[in-house]
């Protein structure tokens, strides 16, 4: 017996690819920051997750000299998306998404926690918000995933 994704799963999961991409975008581009330095200073320094990534930003600091911080920003959209796109049968995709959307959160405020120089930037809290709408969304496909599985095998 062949299990078929449904319409309605294929609708949410191309949803999900489009957050994904759209985190990775939001902390990877230059022109929506990522991070901005916020230590009284008139100067912001404005920081992606390239730059974090990379380390070309050459700024004295611990969290800006840590490029495991930068890696994980780039890694955690990209291995959603990936199990996003190539998963279409199994419902791992789904559980990914909400182990992923749980872990970009914190991999975003852990440094803000860490350092209190360090400030939101546009692009840090749009993704925010998008990885606190993948883990719910995430969360439902994961029952229709095993309703539809469910319906496929009764018939």
């Amino acid at each position: 017996m062949r299990i078929i994704e449904s319409k309605r799963c294929r609708t949410i999961r191309r949803v999900l690819i489009g957050m994904f991409v759209a985190c990775a975008f939001f902390l990877s581009s230059t022109f929506a920051t990522a991070y901005i330095n916020v230590d009284g200073s008139e100067k912001l320094i404005y920081m992606t997750a390239l730059n974090l990534a990379f380390g070309s930003m050459g700024a004295d600091h611990p969290v800006y000299n840590n490029p495991v911080f930068g890696m994980t920003y780039i890694i955690i959209p990209v291995v959603g998306f990936l199990f996003m796109c190539f998963d279409r049968k199994s419902n791992v995709k789904n559980l990914v998404g909400i182990i992923c959307g749980i872990l970009g959160c914190l991999s975003i405020a852990f440094p803000i926690g860490m350092n209190g120089e360090l400030g939101l930037g546009y692009g840090a809290l749009i993704s925010i918000l998008l990885y606190l709408l993948i883990t719910p969304i995430s969360a439902t496909a994961v029952f229709m995933k095993i309703e539809d599985n469910r319906k496929t095998l009764e018939n």
